[in-house]
């Protein structure tokens, strides 16, 4: 995905640096996620609960890839071709819906501090809501 809101940005390249159970242990900086002190606390552990969805529905994409090049049980798609190829515009579509969805509610929030938490539920909601998507499309677990 090329292009991702403001914190997300940072928050996946930690991830991708450090691993996923590395951006939820903020412990080392004294944050405790589950109930966090300041604006900033709130934002970087939102930051790190919509890395972690983004993650997620990376993986169940690649799985939905990977099936439509190698068909389950050995059967014959002779139309799988062109479904990853589909698969690959709407998923890039749909990075472009979520990031102007997203952007437009940071937009919204833009003259308090509550909008890039808002920015990050957004981001973590659509993330989740395709990654249940692209599960019961291609039926996988």
């Amino acid at each position: 995905m090329k292009t991702l809101p403001r914190l997300l940005a940072g928050a996946v390249a930690w991830v991708g640096i450090c691993g996923a159970a590395a951006a939820f242990d903020r412990k080392d900086e004294d944050i405790d996620c589950a109930h966090p002190g300041t604006t900033m606390e709130s934002d970087l552990c939102a930051s790190d609960v919509a890395a972690a969805a983004d993650a997620e529905l990376n993986t169940v994409y690649a799985q939905a890839r990977r099936q439509l090049r190698s068909p389950a049980r050995g059967g014959n798609c002779s139309y799988c071709g062109d479904a990853e190829q589909e698969l690959v515009l709407a998923q890039r579509a749909w990075v472009q819906l979520r990031d102007h969805d997203c952007n437009a509610v940071y937009a919204l929030n833009s003259d308090g501090t509550a909008r890039n938490g808002a920015q990050m539920r957004c981001l973590t909601t659509l993330a989740r809501d395709r990654t249940r998507q692209l599960r019961e499309f291609y039926e996988l677990l």
